[in-house]
């Protein structure tokens, strides 16, 4: 047993030194330490007029004493047995939700067990702060996964600004979309490393409140820019001629002031109640569903998206953007799934329902970075062929050219050849075509040419130039 996790036995005059004649608890304001103190003294109390005041059973067998061990009230229990109770409430606070019930070891000798460091009578509840592993664990989780969206989100949109033929309406929104994964992300990150100082949330600072009102509203607006991914994509194929500006405006709208209204309203409400006030808002409370509602609301909405979208793709009746529109209308209703487990949350502990949920939680953006970037066919070729005229232009290839186009200067004894104007040869850029097929279907946009210059070839040169 390790010491540290548990204070050391106390006896009941340890406890606070309150007034006990009227027979009503303490009246402290709702931290997660007076709370804890809270229910101490209310066991405690209790144990007093239910327990402690019993006569000892003179039915001639051996017992151990009834005992207040600080946090809880045990009876007189007969010699060699072992007893168990539920792990006090109050310690929820502190350790979390609790794997199994506490228990206390009555030995033969009618004395209750002591513990081998300190000696004092000993009770083991070890079981109510072994979810304490399991926290750690899932925290963990949730930190790697946020450090990893950050990362990849960041990475596409550098990609999606650097080059100019995925410049579209369509890819602005993917920025947006990661914009919210980083900061979202980036708000978590702080918000874990918070719960870490005691100090800090017991102080329950103005700055620790709003920075989880900050994190609220950061989160919706990922939810809601996901709403907009699926709105635009529902508007571009089943009303053709919108205007793509026109969307755009009112997904800003949408994904950065429509968050504002229920952050507002839940830091409204949260903040009227004095018992919800502490510990930097980090409890789970009824309040919460102010914000997980419009989040429920719009992933089925972009559900029935989906199911439009199909109806019109398997038809046939339109074929605009399709192959990005199949895709994306299957992934986008796909995210949150954490929202629709929550009501199948289970009533005991489960690790596996926590990891679960930590996963689908943080990961969220990785997902999507993979999905509309570094796996995305037409962003693949457009750095693929970036890629490709570097190292031509870093290797021998200049070299070549200039080999071939001397040759070339040779054989117009034989070969008679068109000039342009200025008495110069020149070529047709292909580099542009490529690049506007590769970017039609993601844009949607005119092509980008490439940087050569479109001339008149002449057809009697079949020669390379």
């Amino acid at each position: 047993m390790n010491s540290t996790l548990f204070p050391s036995i106390r006896e009941p005059e340890t406890l606070p030194t309150i007034d006990t004649t009227s027979g009503a608890p303490p009246m402290l304001s709702n931290t997660p330490e007076e709370e804890m103190v809270r229910g101490i003294w209310m066991a405690w109390y209790e144990c007093n007029v239910t327990v402690l005041s019993q006569p000892y059973p003179t039915d001639g067998g051996l017992y151990c004493n009834s005992t207040f061990d600080g946090w809880d009230c045990w009876n007189y229990t007969s010699a060699g047995t072992r007893i168990y109770h539920d792990c006090p409430t109050f310690l929820r606070h502190k350790y979390g939700l609790p794997s199994g019930p506490a228990f206390k070891d009555c030995r033969v000798d009618g004395t209750w067990l002591t513990h081998p460091d300190t000696g004092r009578t000993w009770t083991n509840y070890t079981p109510c702060a072994s979810n304490k592993e399991t926290l750690q664990r899932v925290i963990s989780i949730y930190y790697s996964g946020y450090a990893v969206s950050i990362i990849l989100s960041i990475a596409a949109i550098l990609i999606f600004s650097y080059f100019r033929q995925l410049h579209c309406s369509r890819v602005t929104l993917h920025k947006h979309l990661f914009i919210t994964y980083v900061l979202s992300g980036a708000a978590w990150i702080l918000m874990f490393a918070l719960m870490d100082m005691p100090d800090m949330v017991k102080e329950n600072k103005p700055w620790c409140q709003a920075l989880h009102v900050l994190t609220q509203y950061l989160t919706l607006c990922n939810y809601f820019w996901m709403f907009c991914e699926g709105f635009y994509l529902h508007a571009l194929i089943v009303f053709a001629f919108t205007s793509d500006k026109r969307l755009l405006v009112i997904c800003y709208v949408i994904g950065w002031v429509g968050p504002l209204i229920p952050t507002t309203v839940y830091a409204a409400v949260r903040g009227s109640k004095p018992e919800l006030r502490h510990g930097c808002w980090s409890s789970t409370t009824d309040e919460n569903w102010i914000l997980t509602g419009p989040v429920v609301l719009s992933l089925l909405v972009n559900f029935l998206f989906l199911l439009n979208i199909l109806r019109i793709l398997l038809s046939k009746l339109r074929a605009v953007n399709s192959n990005e529109a199949h895709q994306s209308s299957i992934l986008i209703p796909l995210l949150g799934l954490q929202y629709f487990v929550i009501p199948f949350q289970p009533d005991t502990p489960s690790p596996i329902y926590d990891i679960i949920s930590a996963v689908l939680t943080s990961y969220q953006g990785v997902l999507v970075a993979l999905f509309f970037c570094f796996c995305n066919g037409e962003v693949i070729n457009v750095v693929r062929r970036k890629w490709k005229l570097m190292r031509e232009r870093l290797g021998s290839v200049d070299m070549k050219r200039s080999n071939t186009f001397n040759v070339s200067l040779l054989e117009t004894t034989y070969v008679p050849r068109a000039t342009s104007g200025n008495g110069s040869f020149n070529r047709k850029s292909e580099e542009g075509s490529s690049s506007a097929k590769d970017c039609d279907d993601m844009c949607r946009t005119d092509p980008f040419a490439m940087p050569y210059t479109p001339v008149e070839r002449n057809d009697l040169d079949s020669g390379e130039v």
